[in-house]
């Protein structure tokens, strides 16, 4: 059967005992929309009632949609999910960007159901079909960039790594997970995640491509999307969308020499983001 914009497989990482093993998709994506309905159902289905934030028993889910990993119409979203650590703890999630998602799509999974805790440091390395549970001892207490950073001289520039920092490690509830192309998300999850003690997921992207079931009809939309460049009149003025803009049209948006745009998977890049280079060569987004 036809996984029309899925990849087909959903990996299962148990930190508990070190082992890995996948479910298909297709358990869930007849009957729930997108990645954040896959995880609700995975949620709903796994995680006690009375598990805490913290416990074990709680489930970390990065999960993608269909369109992840489709240029242009939301290409660059997935979402991290599980119980957050708010009062009282109960479902969340936090919405990401960058290209990690995409990265996990082409490497040949849809999700990552990560289950159970591990007694020391650890992180995910996820590359050609294989699942390695690696120590993460050395990274424990450094920053997430720092982290980030770390891990790409180590296993290479191109791979994809989300990751966290010392807040997270020790469950300060505000944590959040920082990926690729420093892109954030919270929901507290990221004091989840240094529950678990998983330091990182890095992702090395595969040649896997995103199989469309209507390709006309997505190239007519694309098309639509790429030509809007102005919203409502407002006062007279025309203001431009955030996420279809043009830099060129509003100076306060043009790089200057010291920063270029980096957008996004698949972005049209007419956001504001833009990568700042500093005087010793580090790099960070700036909005």
């Amino acid at each position: 059967m036809k996984t029309y914009g899925y990849a087909g497989r959903i990996l299962r990482a148990d930190l508990s005992v070190r082992r890995a093993s996948t479910v298909s998709t297709l358990d869930y994506s007849g009957k729930y929309v997108g990645g954040r309905g896959i995880a609700a159902r995975v949620y709903w289905d796994e995680v006690p009632p009375e598990a805490g934030a913290f416990d074990a028993a709680n489930e970390l889910i990065f999960i993608t949609g269909p369109l992840c990993g489709v240029p242009a119409i939301g290409g660059s979203r997935w979402e991290v999910c599980g119980k957050g650590p708010m009062t009282p703890p109960h479902f969340s999630y936090g919405n990401l960007g960058g290209r990690w998602g995409a990265a996990l799509k082409f490497a040949g999974y849809d999700g990552i159901v990560v289950q159970g805790q591990s007694e020391t440091p650890a992180y995910l390395f996820i590359h050609d079909d294989k699942v390695e549970f690696r120590d993460a001892s050395a990274l424990w207490g450094k920053g997430a960039i720092e982290a980030r950073e770390a891990l790409k001289s180590d296993l290479g520039g191109s791979v994809r790594v989300v990751t966290i920092g010392p807040a997270a490690e020790n469950m300060a509830v505000m944590a959040t997970l920082l990926a690729d192309n420093d892109a954030s998300g919270s929901g507290g999850l990221g004091a989840v995640m240094g529950s678990k003690k998983l330091k990182a997921i890095v992702v090395k992207e595969g040649s896997r491509g995103v199989e469309i079931a209507q390709p006309g009809k997505l190239r007519e939309l694309t098309a639509h999307y790429r030509g809007l460049r102005r919203c409502f009149p407002t006062d007279g003025w025309e203001y431009l969308s955030r996420w279809s803009r043009d830099p060129t049209m509003e100076p306060r948006l043009m790089p200057g020499p010291e920063m270029k745009k980096e957008p996004c998977y698949g972005c049209l890049g007419r956001c504001a983001r833009k990568v700042y280079v500093s005087s010793d060569g580090k790099k960070g987004k700036f909005i």
